[in-house]
Protein backbone atom coordinates (compact mmCIF):
# COMPACT_ATOMS: atom_id res chain seq x y z
CA UNK A 1 0.00 0.00 0.00
CA UNK A 2 1.54 3.14 -1.06
CA UNK A 3 -1.15 5.93 0.11
CA UNK A 4 -0.79 7.32 3.71
CA UNK A 5 -3.75 6.37 4.95
CA UNK A 6 -3.45 2.50 3.55
CA UNK A 7 -0.04 2.09 5.31
CA UNK A 8 -1.46 3.83 8.90
CA UNK A 9 -4.52 0.82 8.02
CA UNK A 10 -2.00 -1.93 7.71
CA UNK A 11 0.33 -1.02 10.23
CA UNK A 12 -2.97 -0.41 13.26
CA UNK A 13 -4.16 -3.52 11.65
CA UNK A 14 -1.41 -5.47 12.04
CA UNK A 15 -1.04 -3.88 15.49
CA UNK A 16 -4.50 -5.15 16.50
CA UNK A 17 -4.39 -8.52 14.66
CA UNK A 18 -0.94 -9.53 17.03
CA UNK A 19 -2.88 -8.03 20.09
CA UNK A 20 -5.87 -10.39 19.91
CA UNK A 21 -3.06 -13.14 19.12
CA UNK A 22 -1.15 -12.48 21.95
CA UNK A 23 -4.41 -12.12 24.15
CA UNK A 24 -5.99 -15.55 22.68
CA UNK A 25 -2.92 -17.46 23.24
CA UNK A 26 -1.99 -15.91 26.84
CA UNK A 27 -5.91 -16.67 27.91
CA UNK A 28 -5.68 -20.40 26.78
CA UNK A 29 -2.01 -20.80 28.53
CA UNK A 30 -3.86 -19.19 31.56
CA UNK A 31 -6.95 -21.55 31.27
CA UNK A 32 -4.56 -24.35 31.25
CA UNK A 33 -2.47 -23.77 34.36
CA UNK A 34 -5.30 -22.84 36.37
CA UNK A 35 -7.16 -26.38 35.17
CA UNK A 36 -3.62 -28.17 36.12
CA UNK A 37 -3.46 -26.39 39.22
CA UNK A 38 -7.36 -27.31 40.46
CA UNK A 39 -6.29 -30.99 39.36
CA UNK A 40 -3.13 -30.96 41.25
CA UNK A 41 -5.08 -29.54 44.57
CA UNK A 42 -7.59 -32.30 44.28
CA UNK A 43 -5.32 -34.86 43.46
CA UNK A 44 -3.59 -34.27 46.72
CA UNK A 45 -6.38 -33.88 48.81
CA UNK A 46 -7.21 -37.36 47.89
CA UNK A 47 -3.60 -38.90 47.81
CA UNK A 48 -3.86 -37.65 51.79
CA UNK A 49 -6.97 -39.26 52.43
CA UNK A 50 -6.25 -42.18 51.06
CA UNK A 51 -2.59 -42.14 53.14
CA UNK A 52 -4.69 -41.72 56.18
CA UNK A 53 -6.94 -44.69 55.56
CA UNK A 54 -3.95 -46.69 54.82
CA UNK A 55 -2.17 -45.39 58.08
CA UNK A 56 -5.04 -46.49 59.89
CA UNK A 57 -5.64 -49.98 58.17
CA UNK A 58 -2.21 -50.32 57.39
CA UNK A 59 -1.83 -53.33 54.80
CA UNK A 60 1.60 -54.63 52.86
CA UNK A 61 -0.32 -56.23 49.91
CA UNK A 62 0.97 -54.08 46.30
CA UNK A 63 -1.72 -52.43 44.77
CA UNK A 64 -2.38 -50.84 41.76
CA UNK A 65 -5.56 -49.98 40.52
CA UNK A 66 -7.97 -47.63 38.55
CA UNK A 67 -10.39 -45.48 40.42
CA UNK A 68 -12.13 -42.42 38.45
CA UNK A 69 -9.64 -42.25 35.76
CA UNK A 70 -7.05 -41.91 38.48
CA UNK A 71 -4.20 -44.86 39.21
CA UNK A 72 -3.57 -45.77 42.45
CA UNK A 73 -0.31 -47.19 43.21
CA UNK A 74 0.52 -48.79 46.78
CA UNK A 75 3.94 -50.57 46.97
CA UNK A 76 7.44 -50.59 48.75
CA UNK A 77 9.50 -47.37 48.98
CA UNK A 78 12.12 -49.22 47.37
CA UNK A 79 9.87 -49.93 44.02
CA UNK A 80 8.49 -46.41 43.94
CA UNK A 81 11.82 -44.79 43.25
CA UNK A 82 11.18 -45.41 39.69
CA UNK A 83 8.78 -43.28 40.18
CA UNK A 84 9.49 -40.38 42.56
CA UNK A 85 11.40 -39.79 45.35
CA UNK A 86 10.18 -42.51 47.36
CA UNK A 87 11.33 -40.67 50.56
CA UNK A 88 9.26 -37.49 50.95
CA UNK A 89 5.99 -36.24 49.82
CA UNK A 90 5.62 -34.84 46.44
CA UNK A 91 3.03 -33.02 43.79
CA UNK A 92 3.72 -32.79 39.90
CA UNK A 93 3.99 -33.93 36.77
CA UNK A 94 5.94 -36.76 35.59
CA UNK A 95 5.91 -38.81 31.66
CA UNK A 96 5.44 -42.17 31.51
CA UNK A 97 5.59 -44.11 28.28
CA UNK A 98 5.39 -41.21 26.17
CA UNK A 99 2.02 -39.97 28.59
CA UNK A 100 2.09 -36.77 30.82
CA UNK A 101 0.92 -37.57 33.97
CA UNK A 102 -0.20 -35.33 37.13
CA UNK A 103 0.86 -36.85 40.26
CA UNK A 104 0.51 -36.80 44.01
CA UNK A 105 2.87 -39.01 46.33
CA UNK A 106 2.82 -39.66 50.19
CA UNK A 107 5.45 -42.37 51.91
CA UNK A 108 3.60 -44.58 54.56
CA UNK A 109 5.67 -46.10 56.80
CA UNK A 110 8.12 -48.75 54.51
CA UNK A 111 5.49 -48.44 51.70
CA UNK A 112 4.55 -45.73 49.46
CA UNK A 113 1.16 -44.03 47.72
CA UNK A 114 1.11 -42.61 44.50
CA UNK A 115 -1.89 -41.46 42.35
CA UNK A 116 -1.69 -40.70 38.58
CA UNK A 117 -4.03 -38.83 36.45
CA UNK A 118 -3.28 -38.08 32.86
CA UNK A 119 -2.90 -34.82 32.02
CA UNK A 120 -6.11 -34.33 29.57
CA UNK A 121 -7.39 -30.74 28.08
CA UNK A 122 -10.38 -29.38 30.85
CA UNK A 123 -14.19 -29.84 29.91
CA UNK A 124 -15.30 -27.60 27.52
CA UNK A 125 -11.55 -27.01 26.28
CA UNK A 126 -12.89 -26.84 22.58
CA UNK A 127 -15.61 -25.01 23.08
CA UNK A 128 -13.75 -22.46 25.61
CA UNK A 129 -11.03 -21.72 22.86
CA UNK A 130 -13.77 -21.37 20.14
CA UNK A 131 -15.56 -18.79 22.37
CA UNK A 132 -12.20 -16.74 23.22
CA UNK A 133 -11.19 -17.06 19.43
CA UNK A 134 -14.42 -15.12 18.33
CA UNK A 135 -14.35 -13.28 20.72
CA UNK A 136 -11.06 -11.85 19.55
CA UNK A 137 -12.06 -11.54 15.75
CA UNK A 138 -15.22 -9.32 16.61
CA UNK A 139 -12.89 -7.38 18.49
CA UNK A 140 -9.91 -7.13 15.70
CA UNK A 141 -13.00 -6.14 13.10
CA UNK A 142 -14.41 -3.35 15.35
CA UNK A 143 -10.57 -2.18 15.94
CA UNK A 144 -10.03 -2.82 12.01
CA UNK A 145 -12.80 -0.47 11.34
CA UNK A 146 -11.76 2.28 14.15
CA UNK A 147 -8.34 2.06 12.75
CA UNK A 148 -10.27 2.70 9.15
CA UNK A 149 -11.55 6.03 9.89
CA UNK A 150 -8.60 7.24 12.29
CA UNK A 151 -6.52 6.67 9.26
CA UNK A 152 -8.98 8.40 6.96
CA UNK A 153 -9.42 11.70 9.35
CA UNK A 154 -5.66 11.64 9.71
CA UNK A 155 -4.87 11.16 6.18
CA UNK A 156 -8.04 13.83 5.17
CA UNK A 157 -6.34 17.36 6.25
CA UNK A 158 -3.02 16.34 4.72
CA UNK A 159 -5.01 14.99 1.40
CA UNK A 160 -6.17 19.05 1.69
CA UNK A 161 -3.14 20.60 1.90
CA UNK A 162 -1.67 18.87 -1.01
CA UNK A 163 -4.49 19.58 -3.49
CA UNK A 164 -4.64 23.17 -2.11
CA UNK A 165 -0.76 23.15 -2.80
CA UNK A 166 -0.85 21.60 -6.17
CA UNK A 167 -3.22 24.23 -7.31
CA UNK A 168 -1.53 27.03 -5.79
CA UNK A 169 1.84 25.79 -8.03
CA UNK A 170 -0.63 25.66 -11.02
CA UNK A 171 -1.19 29.61 -10.46
CA UNK A 172 -4.22 29.11 -8.55
CA UNK A 173 -5.62 31.05 -5.35
CA UNK A 174 -7.27 28.04 -3.56
CA UNK A 175 -9.12 28.51 -0.40
CA UNK A 176 -7.79 28.87 3.30
CA UNK A 177 -7.67 25.51 4.99
CA UNK A 178 -10.01 25.24 7.70
CA UNK A 179 -7.65 24.49 10.85
CA UNK A 180 -9.69 21.70 12.29
CA UNK A 181 -7.84 18.69 13.41
CA UNK A 182 -4.76 17.50 16.19
CA UNK A 183 -2.45 20.46 16.88
CA UNK A 184 0.10 18.93 14.53
CA UNK A 185 -2.22 19.05 12.01
CA UNK A 186 -3.97 23.01 12.61
CA UNK A 187 -0.12 23.89 12.78
CA UNK A 188 0.03 22.68 9.30
CA UNK A 189 -2.82 24.14 7.59
CA UNK A 190 -2.11 27.37 9.35
CA UNK A 191 1.30 27.41 7.68
CA UNK A 192 0.04 26.82 4.34
CA UNK A 193 -2.83 29.53 4.28
CA UNK A 194 0.01 32.05 5.52
CA UNK A 195 2.77 31.34 3.00
CA UNK A 196 -0.73 31.47 0.45
CA UNK A 197 -1.32 34.65 1.22
CA UNK A 198 2.21 35.96 1.26
CA UNK A 199 2.58 33.92 -2.45
CA UNK A 200 -0.42 36.06 -3.51
CA UNK A 201 0.70 38.66 -2.24
CA UNK A 202 4.06 38.48 -3.85
CA UNK A 203 2.30 37.66 -7.30
CA UNK A 204 0.16 40.32 -7.29
CA UNK A 205 3.28 42.89 -6.71
CA UNK A 206 4.95 40.86 -9.33
CA UNK A 207 2.32 41.50 -11.70
CA UNK A 208 1.70 45.19 -10.41
CA UNK A 209 5.08 45.60 -11.14
CA UNK A 210 5.01 44.23 -15.09
CA UNK A 211 1.83 46.30 -15.75
CA UNK A 212 3.55 49.05 -14.77
CA UNK A 213 7.09 49.07 -16.20
CA UNK A 214 5.21 47.76 -19.28
CA UNK A 215 3.36 50.98 -19.50
CA UNK A 216 6.90 52.87 -18.71
CA UNK A 217 8.68 51.56 -21.27
CA UNK A 218 5.87 51.59 -23.99
CA UNK A 219 5.68 55.37 -24.00
CA UNK A 220 9.15 56.05 -24.94
CA UNK A 221 9.13 52.92 -27.67
CA UNK A 222 5.95 54.63 -29.23
CA UNK A 223 7.89 58.09 -29.76
CA UNK A 224 10.93 56.56 -31.26
CA UNK A 225 9.40 54.59 -33.22
CA UNK A 226 7.11 57.43 -34.91
CA UNK A 227 9.49 59.86 -35.13
CA UNK A 228 12.34 56.84 -37.20
CA UNK A 229 9.46 56.56 -38.95
CA UNK A 230 8.61 60.06 -39.46
CA UNK A 231 12.35 60.48 -40.51
CA UNK A 232 11.80 57.75 -43.23
CA UNK A 233 9.34 59.43 -44.75
CA UNK A 234 10.73 62.90 -44.53
CA UNK A 235 7.80 64.22 -42.02
CA UNK A 236 9.99 65.08 -39.06
CA UNK A 237 12.36 68.05 -39.12
CA UNK A 238 15.88 66.01 -38.47
CA UNK A 239 16.67 68.44 -35.53
CA UNK A 240 13.35 68.11 -33.74
CA UNK A 241 13.15 64.63 -34.29
CA UNK A 242 16.70 63.94 -32.94
CA UNK A 243 16.12 66.05 -30.14
CA UNK A 244 12.93 64.06 -29.25
CA UNK A 245 14.51 60.70 -29.61
CA UNK A 246 17.44 61.61 -27.38
CA UNK A 247 15.33 62.43 -24.79
CA UNK A 248 13.41 59.67 -25.06
CA UNK A 249 16.48 57.51 -25.40
CA UNK A 250 17.92 59.55 -21.79
CA UNK A 251 14.31 58.35 -20.78
CA UNK A 252 14.69 54.57 -20.79
CA UNK A 253 18.15 54.86 -20.07
CA UNK A 254 17.19 56.17 -16.88
CA UNK A 255 14.42 53.91 -16.34
CA UNK A 256 16.41 50.63 -16.97
CA UNK A 257 19.05 52.20 -13.95
CA UNK A 258 16.47 52.63 -11.82
CA UNK A 259 15.30 48.78 -12.67
CA UNK A 260 18.72 47.45 -12.60
CA UNK A 261 19.04 49.37 -9.21
CA UNK A 262 15.86 47.62 -7.84
CA UNK A 263 17.20 44.40 -8.66
CA UNK A 264 20.34 44.69 -7.14
CA UNK A 265 18.63 45.64 -3.85
CA UNK A 266 16.42 42.98 -4.13
CA UNK A 267 19.16 40.34 -4.02
CA UNK A 268 19.94 38.77 -0.60
CA UNK A 269 23.78 39.51 -1.30
CA UNK A 270 22.55 43.50 -1.48
CA UNK A 271 24.81 45.10 1.62
CA UNK A 272 25.39 48.59 2.20
CA UNK A 273 29.08 50.15 3.82
CA UNK A 274 28.78 51.50 7.64
CA UNK A 275 31.15 54.16 7.36
CA UNK A 276 31.57 58.18 9.03
CA UNK A 277 29.93 60.56 5.83
CA UNK A 278 30.16 64.18 5.81
CA UNK A 279 26.53 65.07 4.86
CA UNK A 280 27.40 69.11 4.66
CA UNK A 281 30.34 67.96 1.70
CA UNK A 282 27.80 65.59 0.34
CA UNK A 283 25.36 68.17 0.21
CA UNK A 284 27.43 70.27 -1.98
CA UNK A 285 29.00 67.17 -4.33
CA UNK A 286 25.02 66.72 -5.62
CA UNK A 287 24.22 70.47 -5.81
CA UNK A 288 27.53 70.60 -8.16
CA UNK A 289 26.68 67.57 -9.90
CA UNK A 290 23.26 68.57 -11.17
CA UNK A 291 23.90 72.42 -11.31
CA UNK A 292 23.73 72.19 -14.97
CA UNK A 293 20.15 70.67 -14.82
CA UNK A 294 18.82 73.00 -12.81
CA UNK A 295 20.18 75.64 -14.94
CA UNK A 296 18.17 74.02 -18.20
CA UNK A 297 15.18 73.80 -16.08
CA UNK A 298 15.45 77.89 -15.12
CA UNK A 299 15.15 76.64 -11.22
CA UNK A 300 17.71 77.76 -8.54
CA UNK A 301 19.63 75.15 -6.92
CA UNK A 302 22.03 75.55 -4.03
CA UNK A 303 23.10 73.98 -0.76
CA UNK A 304 22.88 75.05 2.81
CA UNK A 305 25.72 72.67 4.46
CA UNK A 306 28.05 73.03 7.87
CA UNK A 307 29.83 69.58 9.36
CA UNK A 308 27.05 66.90 9.59
CA UNK A 309 28.72 63.30 10.49
CA UNK A 310 26.61 60.37 9.95
CA UNK A 311 27.32 56.32 9.78
CA UNK A 312 26.28 55.40 6.54
CA UNK A 313 27.06 54.39 2.82
CA UNK A 314 28.53 57.52 0.85
CA UNK A 315 27.89 56.39 -2.09
CA UNK A 316 23.97 55.33 -1.10
CA UNK A 317 23.87 58.49 0.13
CA UNK A 318 24.70 60.34 -2.47
CA UNK A 319 22.63 58.25 -4.92
CA UNK A 320 19.59 59.18 -2.53
CA UNK A 321 20.63 62.86 -2.40
CA UNK A 322 20.23 62.74 -6.39
CA UNK A 323 17.20 61.14 -6.65
CA UNK A 324 15.64 63.70 -4.14
CA UNK A 325 17.23 66.72 -6.17
CA UNK A 326 15.99 65.20 -9.67
CA UNK A 327 12.44 64.79 -8.65
CA UNK A 328 12.47 68.42 -6.75
CA UNK A 329 13.82 69.70 -10.19
CA UNK A 330 11.26 67.94 -12.03
CA UNK A 331 8.81 68.82 -9.83
CA UNK A 332 9.52 72.97 -9.33
CA UNK A 333 8.74 75.04 -12.18
CA UNK A 334 10.99 77.92 -13.85
CA UNK A 335 11.68 80.64 -11.60
CA UNK A 336 11.58 78.17 -8.71
CA UNK A 337 14.08 76.83 -6.27
CA UNK A 338 15.12 73.89 -4.72
CA UNK A 339 17.46 73.60 -1.47
CA UNK A 340 19.40 70.81 -0.15
CA UNK A 341 20.25 71.17 3.64
CA UNK A 342 22.49 69.07 5.86
CA UNK A 343 22.17 69.76 9.88
CA UNK A 344 23.16 67.01 12.32
CA UNK A 345 22.02 63.75 11.44
CA UNK A 346 19.41 65.19 8.71
CA UNK A 347 19.79 65.53 4.63
CA UNK A 348 16.74 67.53 3.75
CA UNK A 349 15.84 67.87 0.58
CA UNK A 350 13.16 70.86 -0.14
CA UNK A 351 11.38 72.31 -3.39
CA UNK A 352 8.91 75.13 -4.08
CA UNK A 353 7.21 73.12 -6.37
CA UNK A 354 3.66 71.56 -7.15
CA UNK A 355 3.40 69.69 -3.97
CA UNK A 356 1.80 66.50 -3.30
CA UNK A 357 -1.91 66.22 -1.97
CA UNK A 358 -2.49 65.19 1.53
CA UNK A 359 -3.83 61.42 0.39
CA UNK A 360 -0.92 61.34 -1.86
CA UNK A 361 1.60 61.84 0.63
CA UNK A 362 1.59 58.06 2.67
CA UNK A 363 2.07 56.48 -0.75
CA UNK A 364 5.12 58.87 -2.16
CA UNK A 365 7.51 55.81 -2.05
CA UNK A 366 5.53 53.26 -3.59
CA UNK A 367 6.60 52.27 -6.55
CA UNK A 368 4.56 54.37 -9.74
CA UNK A 369 2.13 55.79 -7.66
CA UNK A 370 3.21 59.19 -8.40
CA UNK A 371 4.18 58.54 -11.82
CA UNK A 372 0.31 56.86 -12.07
CA UNK A 373 -1.01 59.79 -10.92
CA UNK A 374 0.91 62.91 -12.12
CA UNK A 375 2.28 61.58 -14.99
CA UNK A 376 -0.13 62.98 -17.49
CA UNK A 377 -0.09 66.40 -15.64
CA UNK A 378 3.85 67.31 -14.75
CA UNK A 379 7.55 66.09 -15.88
CA UNK A 380 7.78 62.59 -13.59
CA UNK A 381 10.67 60.44 -13.75
CA UNK A 382 10.62 56.75 -14.17
CA UNK A 383 8.02 55.97 -11.13
CA UNK A 384 11.42 54.29 -9.16
CA UNK A 385 13.18 56.82 -7.69
CA UNK A 386 11.73 57.44 -4.35
CA UNK A 387 10.69 53.68 -3.95
CA UNK A 388 15.04 53.11 -4.39
CA UNK A 389 15.46 55.77 -1.98
CA UNK A 390 12.88 54.44 0.77
CA UNK A 391 14.93 50.89 0.60
CA UNK A 392 18.46 52.40 0.06
CA UNK A 393 17.44 54.35 3.37
CA UNK A 394 16.27 51.23 5.26
CA UNK A 395 18.92 49.15 4.63
CA UNK A 396 21.30 52.26 6.22
CA UNK A 397 18.90 51.57 9.75
CA UNK A 398 17.70 55.13 8.76
CA UNK A 399 14.28 57.20 8.11
CA UNK A 400 12.86 58.90 5.48
CA UNK A 401 9.65 61.17 5.43
CA UNK A 402 8.11 64.06 3.40
CA UNK A 403 5.98 67.07 4.36
CA UNK A 404 3.69 68.32 1.15
CA UNK A 405 1.09 70.14 0.54
CA UNK A 406 -0.47 71.21 -2.42
CA UNK A 407 0.93 73.86 -4.05
CA UNK A 408 3.17 74.73 -2.01
CA UNK A 409 6.24 72.56 -2.10
CA UNK A 410 7.39 69.63 -0.80
CA UNK A 411 10.53 68.74 1.85
CA UNK A 412 12.01 65.00 1.76
CA UNK A 413 13.90 64.06 5.10
CA UNK A 414 16.62 61.39 5.11
CA UNK A 415 17.39 60.76 8.59
CA UNK A 416 20.78 58.16 9.22
CA UNK A 417 22.20 57.17 12.39
CA UNK A 418 24.88 60.05 13.62
CA UNK A 419 28.22 59.81 15.04
CA UNK A 420 29.86 62.17 16.86
CA UNK A 421 32.70 64.73 15.26
CA UNK A 422 35.64 63.10 15.13
CA UNK A 423 39.27 64.43 14.06
CA UNK A 424 39.50 63.75 10.20
CA UNK A 425 42.70 63.88 8.31
CA UNK A 426 42.05 67.02 6.11
CA UNK A 427 43.69 64.67 2.93
CA UNK A 428 41.52 62.18 3.47
CA UNK A 429 38.55 64.46 3.86
CA UNK A 430 40.39 66.17 -0.05
CA UNK A 431 40.57 63.01 -1.65
CA UNK A 432 37.25 61.94 -0.19
CA UNK A 433 35.05 64.60 -0.49
CA UNK A 434 36.78 67.08 -3.21
CA UNK A 435 35.76 71.11 -1.89
CA UNK A 436 33.68 72.19 -4.71
CA UNK A 437 32.17 76.24 -4.69
CA UNK A 438 28.23 76.35 -5.24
Amino acid sequence: MKTLRGRLFAAVLAAIVLTVALTVAIGAALTRRTADHNTRVSLARRADLLAAEEQQQPSYIAENYLADNVRVIVQRRAAMGKYVNPSRSANGSLKLNGTTYIYSYRPIGPRGLLLLEPRTRPAGWGSFLRDLLVAGGVGAVLAALISFVLAGSVVRPIRRVSDASRALAEGGSPEPLPLGGTAELAALAQSFNEMSTQLDASREAERNFLLSVSHELKTPLTAIRGYAEGLGEGAFDPRVAADTILVETRRLERLVHDLLDLARMNRRSFQVRSEPVDLGALAREVVARHDATARNFGVALHAEAGDAWVTADHDRVLQVASNLVENALRATPRGGSVVVRALGDTLVVSDTGLGLADDDVARAFDRFFLYDKYGKERPVGSGLGLAIVKQLVTAMEGDVDVRSRAGNGATFTVRLPSVELRRVDDLEVAARHPAETV
